[in-house]
């Protein structure tokens, strides 16, 4: 940032009032020395094409499955991605060019679906449960001939739920195996049972099924835009071929970012534990308040916004503090967790507009 920039930064947002961050769902705490050390190293590979480097990434995360995932590598293969929106994006436009039905709890990521609609698909949408969860039942029963693929999101965004593991093991198992399954697990870290809750050991049993996992969240490389599929070859064949990138499109240096934060199990367990005393210091600002919330397995809270002024939104944001509500939404907001002294920064600011 140039000396004129920074200048423009703080006038705009001024020096005691830094601007918060709570809409995006990043992790507040970013990479650990380890991995920013080695993205500079590989700054010095610049000249090289990312190919190989991929590559590696992509053995790599196998072999680090495999303690829990008998026959991964022999069965799975990897699709890394700028992110996993790339991913989802490429999903969505496959059966939207197919004319297929994409079947979604809703609301939720909507990314895949929106790139369907787009692109031809039909989208069916199953409302969360009372408990905002996703209605496993209810999606399982929506099932039809027309239904090309499924579109789950756990821990769900924006609701910020989870359901439970075992129920959705049964789940993807039942769906017929013509109807592909997409499992995105951008918040897994987060969950109840954390790396163990993924559906990763049932990729290589079945042919259906296809995992999404990202490192813009609880690895801290939202910036960088590197994430992943995990599935059988064949449902990552066609994706390859489609995807504008064709293997080129993610920076080196952002591939050794995200192996050295892949084993660096120390920064990330240390980003969960603080990002579960932000948690706490909502739960207990919410519980003053009244305000009814879903229990988080997510870095941020999903909260009724019954108890606030309708233009909560627009005065935090004059207060530089900026949150999340999406028209899907409707009458929820979705804080993310930031430090625990901007959890309390917004805590205070947010009072004055409790009803």
């Amino acid at each position: 940032m140039t000396a004129n920039s920074m200048s423009s930064f703080i006038e705009a947002y001024g020096e005691e009032h830094p601007l918060l961050r709570l809409h995006w769902n990043e992790n507040p705490y970013g990479p650990s020395p380890t991995t920013l050390d080695a993205m500079k190293e590989a700054l010095s590979l610049s000249n090289q094409y990312p190919d190989d480097h991929i590559e590696k990434l992509g053995v790599e995360l196998l072999k680090k499955k495999q303690t829990s995932i008998a026959s991964l590598q022999k069965h799975a293969s990897v699709m890394i991605a700028p992110g996993s929106t790339d991913i989802l994006c490429l999903l969505g436009q496959q059966v939207g060019l197919q004319q297929g039905e994409i079947l979604t709890a809703w609301p939720s990521f909507p990314t895949l679906t929106n790139f369907g609609e787009a692109f031809g698909a039909s989208i069916k949408k199953m409302p969360l449960d009372i408990d905002q969860k996703l209605d496993l039942g209810r999606m399982l029963d929506a099932i039809t001939e027309k239904t090309s693929l499924i579109s789950i999101c756990n821990p769900n965004n924006p609701s910020s739920t989870e359901v439970p593991h075992a129920d959705l093991m049964e789940f993807c198992g039942k769906v017929p195996e013509k109807v592909l399954v997409c499992v995105d697990e951008a918040y897994i870290e987060y969950s109840q049972g954390g790396d163990e809750f993924s559906m990763l050991p049932l990729v290589s049993t079945l042919p259906n099924l296809i995992v999404i996992r990202t490192f813009s969240k609880a690895y801290g490389l939202a910036g960088m835009r590197i994430g992943y599929a995990v599935s059988q070859p064949h449902n990552l064949r066609l994706l390859r071929q489609a995807h504008p990138g064709q293997g080129f499109s993610i920076g080196v240096a952002s591939v050794h970012g995200a192996m050295a934060a892949l084993n660096d199990q120390e920064h990330l367990q240390f980003c969960l534990q603080k990002n579960e005393e932000g948690r706490q210091i909502m739960y207990q600002a919410f519980g003053k308040w009244e305000v009814a919330y879903s229990p988080s397995s997510t870095n941020f809270i999903y909260a009724k916004s019954d108890r606030f002024h309708s233009d909560m939104l627009a005065r935090l944001k004059t207060q530089n503090i900026l949150i999340t509500q999406w028209p899907i939404m409707e009458d929820h907001i979705r804080i993310s967790i930031g430090k625990p002294d901007e959890m309390h920064r917004f805590v205070e600011e947010a009072a004055q507009y409790v009803l």
